[in-house]
């Protein structure tokens, strides 16, 4: 404000003072430089790791009187022109010292000058990557991403046709997903053997190669990354390197922390590692650890780890292959059964949850406590939703039915129904509610925590469905037959299998033969009919051949026997 006051005394009270124009003459030099799309950036830059290089913008502030600022941009010598100074080259230097040579340069001229120095917008540059990704290619990207990011792209479907390496196929990405989905259920089923940096086995995540364009390369340790937040170990990435992800060689040294930790995982041994490296990997001890009791084995030898105020190993060991830590769980006594909640739902007087004694709460304990059925309740629907214990990968119903044919005798059609039971397969217990409230003990379960018992209202009627003359619902008469239900729904139509029409169950979905004895249509079951069975062109023909060609055989073979032994 005191700068602005002095121009304008000097510039008169007139009209011809144009505010605008003063603040537009106090946009920094150079900003133009910032007016191009910025690129989303994965992390924080490190100063002292990130290299400067042909793009990059620099806005350089000197407090020295009246403060300025300038913005400059890395020329594709490597090079910046300093303010009224001259040209300074920054070939090979890192962002920390960049900004050390701008500020003696300065300071040289103006040694009482108060100089800041920082990164304002990276630069893009192209990249190549190659090996174990799906899709290896070039990619441009800004300076300031990481070998990590760079592998997450080249693992996911191109976005444009830009970023397509060589214009990929329609096929190959579909194939690509499919090994992607293949990966990710190997991956689930290696268990603690993923990174952080998403399916990738530990061994290609630790051994990583950046080849630079100067002939030197380095070494990308995404599992050492991710434990320590080294950016030596995750580096930013500069012109024209080329990322080799390997291949995982199965058969590797490894070491392993175990036990009451968040997160026990296995990964590939690196010379170096340190225990403190796995417990960081484990995201630390349960609530249930005994932190007086880890133990790291190596070989033959037993050593105790202890931790310290910080929750930090005291004596960090240098760990050799094949080196496990076992934390082991605080011993509490427990006495009587354990607890747990289930929950009831539906036509109950009090729904809600409801606490259990594991091996002692049965199914009618429970309903007895929520106040028993209302008026609505229809107990032939009623069923018990259980919690499976499962890995995640194979909740997947497809994952699930393929694993289940590992070692199959199926033939090709039992096959197919199999995989369909499977699919569609639904986590509830054995047992018929209604029947555990009409006397059957070998009904009345014990119940698990985390069960839920549904009781359904009564629909009050019968969905009737297929070769029927007027299919749709039908209102339920108990005790009434399947053909009863039929004739409601205008009988049959021409062509109906009516050797074939069958009651799918309600609760079970099971299907049945409606004309066989004590069997009777529940509320809430459905009545299918099926069609006419399509027979391809030329089945008559074909049938009535066989039928012939057969007589025709059997008539001659008695006539054989006529003539030979008759006669």
């Amino acid at each position: 404000m005191i700068g602005i006051s002095v121009e304008a005394q000097l510039m008169g009270s007139s009209s011809d003072f144009d505010m605008t124009k003063l603040m537009q003459t106090s946009t920094p030099p150079g900003a133009d430089f910032l007016k191009a799309e910025l690129l989303p950036s994965d992390n924080i830059v490190d100063a002292d790791h990130y290299r400067i290089g042909p793009g990059d913008v620099l806005s350089i502030q000197t407090l020295s009187g009246n403060a300025t600022e300038q913005y400059v941009s890395v020329s594709p010598e490597n090079a910046i022109l300093v303010p009224r100074i001259g040209e300074l080259s920054l070939k090979n230097a890192t962002l920390a010292k960049a900004k050390s040579l701008i500020v003696d340069m300065m300071k040289q001229r103006n040694p009482n000058a108060t100089v800041t120095v920082m990164l304002r917008k990276c630069r893009s540059l192209y990249v190549s990557i190659r090996g174990n990704v799906r899709y290896p290619g070039t990619y441009a990207i800004p300076a300031s991403m990481r070998v990590s990011t760079v592998i997450r792209l080249a693992n996911q479907p191109p976005k444009s046709a830009s970023q397509q390496n060589g214009g990929t196929t329609q096929a190959a990405m579909e194939s690509a997903k499919e090994l992607t989905v293949i990966e990710a259920r190997r991956s689930a089923m290696r268990g603690g053997t993923l990174t952080g940096n998403e399916e990738l086995p530990s061994f290609v995540a630790r051994n990583i190669t950046v080849l630079h364009a100067d002939g030197t390369s380095s070494n990308a340790d995404l599992e050492k990354a991710l434990a320590l937040s080294t950016a030596t170990d995750d580096p930013t990435l500069r012109e024209g390197d080329q990322i080799f992800v390997p291949f995982d060689q199965g058969l590797n040294s490894a070491i392993a922390i175990a036990g009451a930790v968040i997160r026990p995982i296995s990964i590939a041994f690196k010379k170096g590692d340190k225990a403190s490296m796995l417990l960081k990997l484990a995201y630390g001890l349960t609530d249930d650890a005994d932190p007086s009791n880890i133990q790291l084995k190596q070989g033959d030898a037993i050593t105790t780890l202890s931790l310290n105020d910080n929750g930090q190993f005291s004596n960090d060991p240098e760990l050799m292959p094949g080196a496990v830590i076992v934390v082991q769980k605080q011993q509490f006594a427990v006495k009587g059964a354990s607890t747990g909640v289930v929950e009831v739902t539906g036509s109950v007087q009090r729904p809600g949850a409801y606490t259990m004694m594991q091996g002692q709460t049965k199914l009618k304990d429970i309903i007895e406590q929520t106040g028993g059925f209302t008026d609505k309740a229809y107990l032939p629907l009623a069923y018990i939703v259980r919690k499976e214990q499962q890995a995640p990968a194979s909740n997947e119903p497809r994952y699930r039915a393929i694993m289940g044919m590992q070692y199959t005798d199926l033939t090709a059609e039992d096959t197919t129904r199999y995989l369909m039971h499977t699919m569609f397969r639904q986590p509830t217990v054995a047992c018929d509610i209604q029947k555990a409230f009409n006397g059957s003990e070998d009904d009345n379960v014990f119940l698990e925590s985390g069960d839920i018992i549904v009781i359904p209202e009564n629909p009050k009627r019968v969905y009737v469905y297929g070769q029927v003359n007027n299919p749709g619902y039908v209102t339920f008469e108990p005790g009434k037959s399947m053909q009863w239900y039929i004739d409601r729904a205008g009988g049959y139509a021409s062509g109906a299998e009516k050797d074939l029409t069958r009651i799918i169950k309600g609760r079970s979905h099971v299907w049945i033969k409606g004309t066989e004895k004590n069997v009777v249509v529940e509320s809430g079951d459905e009545i299918y009919c099926p069609p006419p069975t399509y027979r391809p062109p030329g089945y008559e023909y074909q049938y009535y051949t066989f039928l012939i060609t057969a007589i025709g055989g059997l008539v001659g073979i008695l006539n054989v026997v006529y003539w030979a032994f008759l006669r």
